[in-house]
């Protein structure tokens, strides 16, 4: 009798299959799995089954009297070109010595839908058991194994999943339908995707809205600043010339000892954001990089929302900082002789729900760095870098603050010295203002009411800035805090630590958005084109709304928890869109967002004609008039261009050039419209230059 162990990955299977002892490899047609020690290890290749597109549920055609799109039920559906890898799990479930069947796919909600999936489609009936861990080095999973969980304990966990990916359908499905129907051109709207276009787009209105204005500051040869700013540089002259050459009196010096706590340890967000922030990377290949270490047993799990240890992995921790001693031999024996801090910014229980933050494990320090990308090695630096901080003392600094009293102006220093550097002398990240503080280093300490002569006053002029465009690391600051953004009080408490969409989906969401061409990338800044400026403008707020947006996380997340309810959120939605849909259909006077061009006039109804990704069709529609010519020509062996088009529908003729025959021989020829009134061809008249070969 065999116990079945499905994986998401390949990679995973090979690890899992060696510590349970399946050394056996047993080849199924182009497929293979694992085999021993009562074992049988396989994998599904990340998602194989689905919930489906609207066409699997009867709704082909693009019609606005079909809107909303709500199944009565949601089924399940193979993916394309994954149905042999299907019809093996399903031949492994149905044998009848198999009698258990172990989800070892990763440990979150999308793992947990992977795995529901298939075991729904193929109608599985068999007990099952769940591999939870957050790592993947052969102890983890040796102790995972012997702590199965009973497939039933993460039933909240699926639902949770189940449920998102309705709502997102719902939503998504209909809302992309009505808006590319009304705008006749292919428009993406999703749950979260859509608010988050409208963060970005409502930041770069500011920013072009924003009038920069002059402000001038009057500055002691010390690098004390006038506490009054003028507007002019005159004010600020005569603030110069009133004190210059006069007596300045230290009326106040009172100085602290302060002290910045070291970061916490990374959860994904605050990964992705520290490798935006040093090395420009995108969040979607930060958490590739951060998966694939994962896979070779170089990091934890990854996609985790948290920044805490367990009190049981205080042990492990130690461990794992004596194995980076060849990473970096002097800081970590200066760490185990200081002593490691192992408090509550680094172990607290109460701050994990499903895993813990992202830590090296004690194989890192061993890798010939030489066997990972340049990304991969960015990514492990970051992690064992924050690691190592975690565990360091606080930076520890002396803040002076003086004011200094000139005839009746008043001038402001603040002096920051440091006295130990502890975690800060590892600092990864770009430099912040203190660090530009603590390089202010004063000839001469000040006592109070010692006196001195103001000279070499200066007047250093400034202008206000506006809003910066986002980067992929401040916008998923906001993503992660959105409650910062919501002034309902009520509203705010709910989804306080909880954002839009999660920490493993944010990356796609951004990526999503730029492939929509709603977003582009500008070195590190993300900034919302025309085009998606202009449609976030034309949707409803509550399409683009981040309160309701994250409203439904919360709701997802007390699904999770076993504190939610699915069908009252999906009915919420299902309200939801209802009302857009009946809003848009009555909707007069719209203007059309659209990236399409005209070609011309159409020849039949005198409407423009509009590119798009396979034909030029007329604006009218194929119910009005129907012209269309599609955009490839086997005969001329490449797509007609807009220019050939338009000079075709203004004189009824073009001339092709660079056409290829199907012997693969260039020639050019003169083309006629010819329109039967059901079907648009172009006629070849003539060839130029000689026949084709």
């Amino acid at each position: 009798m065999f116990r079945l162990i499905i994986s998401e990955k390949p990679s995973v299977s090979a690890s899992i299959a060696y510590c349970v002892g399946a050394t056996e490899k047993v080849s199924d047609g182009n497929c293979f799995y694992w085999q021993g020690s009562g074992y049988i290890v396989t994998n599904a290749l990340g998602h194989l089954v689905g919930i489906g597109m609207p066409e699997d549920y009867g709704w082909g055609k693009w019609e606005l009297d079909t809107l909303p799109l709500v199944p009565q039920k949601f089924g399940l559906f193979p993916l394309d070109g994954y149905r042999t890898q299907i019809k093996l799990l399903k031949k492994l479930m149905s044998r009848d010595d198999v009698t258990e069947v172990i989800n070892a796919c990763d440990a979150g909600r999308e793992g947990e839908c992977i795995f529901r999936y298939i075991y729904n489609y193929v109608g599985c009936t068999k007990p099952t058991k769940r591999l939870w861990i957050s790592s993947l080095t052969d102890e983890s999973i040796k102790d995972g194994m012997g702590k199965l969980l009973d497939g039933k304990e993460k039933d909240n966990l699926f639902e949770a999943g189940f449920t998102r990916a309705k709502a997102d359908w719902i939503l998504g499905m209909s809302l992309s339908r009505l808006y590319s129907i009304v705008n006749d051109d292919k428009h993406k709207v999703g749950r979260v995707k859509t608010p988050v276009l409208n963060i970005i787009a409502s930041r770069d209105e500011a920013i072009s809205a924003f009038t920069k204005r002059p402000f001038y500051k009057v500055v002691l040869e010390n690098g004390a600043e006038c506490e009054n700013i003028s507007d002019t540089a005159e004010q600020a002259e005569a603030v110069r010339a009133q004190c210059s050459g006069k007596t300045a009196v230290v009326s106040s010096s009172k100085t602290e000892q302060k002290k910045d706590n070291r970061p916490l340890l990374h959860s994904l967000t605050s990964l992705q954001q520290e490798a935006n922030d040093v090395y420009g990377m995108t969040a979607a290949n930060t958490l590739k990089s951060a998966q694939s270490l994962y896979e070779k047993k170089l990091l934890t799990y990854p996609r985790t929302d948290s920044s805490y240890i367990s009190d049981d992995m205080i042990p492990l921790a130690e461990s794992i900082v004596k194995s980076l001693a060849d990473y970096d031999g002097e800081r970590v024996q200066r760490l185990l002789e200081q002593g490691l801090s192992l408090d509550k910014r680094v172990v607290d229980n109460s701050k994990i729900s499903d895993h813990h933050a992202i830590i090296p494990t004690n194989l890192i320090g061993r890798l010939d760095s030489t066997a990972l990308d340049e990304n991969e090695q960015r990514v492990a630096k970051l992690v064992i870098n924050r690691f190592l901080c975690a565990l360091d003392k606080p930076y520890i600094y002396s803040e002076t603050k003086y004011e200094f009293t000139v005839t009746d102006e008043i001038f402001k220093l603040t002096v920051k010295t440091p006295i130990e550097w502890g975690w800060k002398q590892y600092k990864l990240s770009e430099p912040t203002d203190l660090d530009d503080d603590t390089e202010k280093v004063l000839s001469v300490l000040y006592s109070e009411n010692a006196t001195f002569t103001a000279d070499n006053i200066e007047v250093k002029q400034g202008e206000t800035k506006p809003p910066k465009h986002f980067t992929e690391s401040t916008l998923l600051a906001v993503m992660e805090n959105i409650d910062r953004l919501i002034d309902d009080k009520e509203l705010k408490g709910f989804v306080k630590e909880r954002g839009l969409g999660t920490p493993a989906t944010r990356a796609s969401i951004i990526e999503e958005l730029i492939a929509a061409g709603y977003v582009e990338r500008k070195k590190k800044q993300l900034v919302s084109t025309d085009y998606g400026r202009a449609f976030v403008t034309s949707v409803p707020d509550n399409v683009k709304s981040a309160e309701l947006t994250a409203h439904w996380e919360q709701v997802l997340s007390d699904i999770e928890n076993g504190n939610g309810n699915a069908d009252m959120l999906l009915d919420e939605i299902k309200n939801n869109v209802s009302e857009i849909v009946a809003l848009e259909k009555n909707r007069v006077n719209r203007t059309k967002i659209t990236r399409k061009a005209s070609v011309g006039n159409c020849p039949r109804c005198g409407s423009p004609v509009m590119e798009n990704s396979k034909a030029f069709s007329c604006s009218a529609g194929r119910d009005k008039c129907g012209f269309f010519i599609y955009k490839t020509d086997k005969r001329i062996g490449r797509d007609y261009t807009a220019a050939e088009i338009t000079e075709l529908m203004a004189n009824g003729k073009v001339t092709l050039k660079n056409c290829i025959s199907s012997k693969g021989n260039k020639y050019s020829a003169v083309f006629s419209l010819e329109d039967t009134g059901k079907y648009v061809n172009l006629r070849l008249e003539e060839f130029v230059g000689g026949k084709k070969n």
